[in-house]
């Protein structure tokens, strides 16, 4: 049906019982407290208040997009936001929270929000809407553009969340000029991404000692860790990592689990209370990932297959026809089209090879495919070669080539992450400003980050004994030009080194 017949005849088919029923709180405010989300993160061990959550001005016209993958706390964020809300003094009427799984249509979306406007005509001041898991719905940008060409969300301050990135390019799209006063925000950004906790949000939420590092050194300033990430370039040691290495033997300790449990809350809070991570933990985070993967028409077999070649060749450069080696797919089309649903849905990451004569990724060469987050990557590859997950996390990272690959995916995440906190934009593309790269002598540079005019070389050698040859990377691409000094990320050596400064993981990851 076409958006310009819809016919206005909400709310008769929705009743104000089924509105109530998703929003205890208006006729009781307590009743927040029992909501399951909220229960869970108040009985937890491990506590996460996303930095993230603190970006959203709610006292202004706007259509925030709020992205992210399954499992990262997207709901619970929204929950704690209403229960800020009223605590705040907002009535509870004029809080609106919905969960979009089984809507199908967006005339369905347009009949449940307008129903809601209907039904709060009598509140005074601002509503606020929640939407949650909107990407469920097909074509759900249609529904909105309506309510706002209509100027139906007029007074209102809306959060729609999903679990795909593709919906952040097409909401761009869709409904470009209908964001609402977006001129009026701080950081010029309606577009969100909730992703896993960093490791700095994990060490600092698990240690005081860590969060009281973290703040006393003024590293969580943009402008100040511009300046650290200059001075390494400029082959100075900070003082301020220099204080972070005293803390050296708890960093390692912290990032040993981050190893396991990743930036996901539930597993985290599963291995704080019980020093392990129970199967349903990782079957969960499966189980609705695939549930998407279906929707979308793709096949379980094919992505497990996909996904074992992914975990057995990551971090070293593949092609699609590499990776369509080893499986029962017949084109390589079809592991395109696996790996870009991986993509959207904030599984993994690509980076390309540098042309470091043109300064531009060569895009149809050979690739390096990363996983965002440790945890996920261990859900998946036990799944994919249907083993024991946790007992398999463990015993995968007794190997230290194993530890090497899986803090190499670590840290193009969090490269990743520093890069955009350069110049957050929707449009941010992070394969235009980080690489990796292949002198003439056929030696590999794991990453090349492109700060301004300059690229920083960097390395990781997670291991105890560093080499003279671990920095020949550093030193090769140095000799191409246009070449900061590097960076070779160790397990715990900091040493400064003629063409570049040795810093172990835990201590860098700090500075993101």
């Amino acid at each position: 049906m076409l958006i310009k017949n819809w016919s206005i005849k909400y709310p008769t088919t929705l009743s104000t019982p089924e509105l109530f029923e998703s929003n205890p709180w208006w006729a009781d405010t307590s009743a927040i407290e029992r909501d399951i989300n909220i229960q869970e993160w108040t009985k937890a061990k491990f506590k996460w208040k996303p930095r993230l959550g603190e970006t959203i001005q709610w006292d202004t016209d706007v259509i925030y997009v709020l992205r992210g993958p399954r499992q990262v706390g997207k709901t619970t964020l929204t929950k704690l936001k209403i229960r800020e809300l009223m605590g705040r003094g907002i009535p509870a009427r004029a809080i609106f929270y919905w969960a979009c799984d089984l809507i199908e249509k967006p005339e369905r979306l347009v009949e449940i929000t307008d129903a809601y406007l209907a039904f709060s005509r009598g509140v005074k001041g601002r509503r606020y809407i929640f939407l949650d898991e909107i990407s469920s719905v097909k074509d759900w940008q249609k529904g909105i553009k309506y309510l706002y060409d209509r100027g139906k969300l007029k007074g209102s301050t809306l959060l729609l969340t999903g679990s795909h990135s593709i919906d952040l390019r097409r909401a761009a799209e869709s409904l470009a000029r209908r964001r609402g006063d977006v001129h009026l925000l701080k950081d010029k950004l309606p577009d969100k991404i909730l992703l896993p906790m960093k490791f700095s949000e994990y060490a600092e939420t698990r240690s005081e000692d860590i969060k009281m590092l973290i703040s006393g050194q003024g590293i969580l300033k943009r402008e100040r860790r511009r300046q650290v990430i200059s001075q390494i370039g400029s082959g100075k040691l900070p003082g301020e990592l220099e204080e972070a290495f005293l803390h050296l033997k708890e960093l390692n300790q912290l990032y040993n689990e981050y190893l396991i449990t990743g930036g996901i809350p539930r597993a985290i809070n599963a291995y704080v209370t019980d020093s392990a991570i129970t199967k349903d933990v990782y079957e969960g985070y499966v189980e609705l990932l695939l549930r998407d993967i279906r929707k979308w028409g793709g096949n379980d077999g094919l992505m497990r297959q996909i996904v074992r070649r992914v975990t057995d060749t990551m971090g070293s450069p593949v092609s699609l026809h590499n990776l369509q080696e080893e499986t029962e797919i017949s084109s390589h089309n079809t592991v395109s089209s696996y790996l870009e649903y991986l993509r959207d849905s904030f599984v993994l990451a690509g980076i390309y090879k540098l042309d470091q004569s043109r300064g531009s990724p060569i895009y149809r060469g050979e690739k390096k495919i990363y996983f965002e987050d440790p945890f996920i990557f261990h859900a998946l590859r036990s799944w994919s070669i249907g083993t024991e997950p946790y007992e398999e996390a463990l015993n995968y990272l007794k190997k230290e080539e194993n530890l090497g690959k899986l803090t190499e995916s670590v840290v193009a995440n969090h490269l990743v992450r520093l890069l955009f906190g350069y110049s957050p934009s929707t449009q941010f593309d992070y394969t235009t400003l980080l690489f990796y790269s292949q002198s003439k002598r056929k030696r590999e540079l794991d990453f090349a980050a492109k700060q301004t005019d300059r690229y920083l070389p960097i390395e990781v050698k997670y291991r105890g004994k560093i080499q003279k040859e671990d920095g020949f990377g550093i030193i090769d691409f140095q000799k191409g030009g246009n070449a900061s000094s590097g960076l070779l990320l160790t397990k715990d050596s900091l040493e400064s080194r003629r063409s570049y400064l040795e810093i172990p993981v835990p201590v860098f990851l700090l500075l993101v």
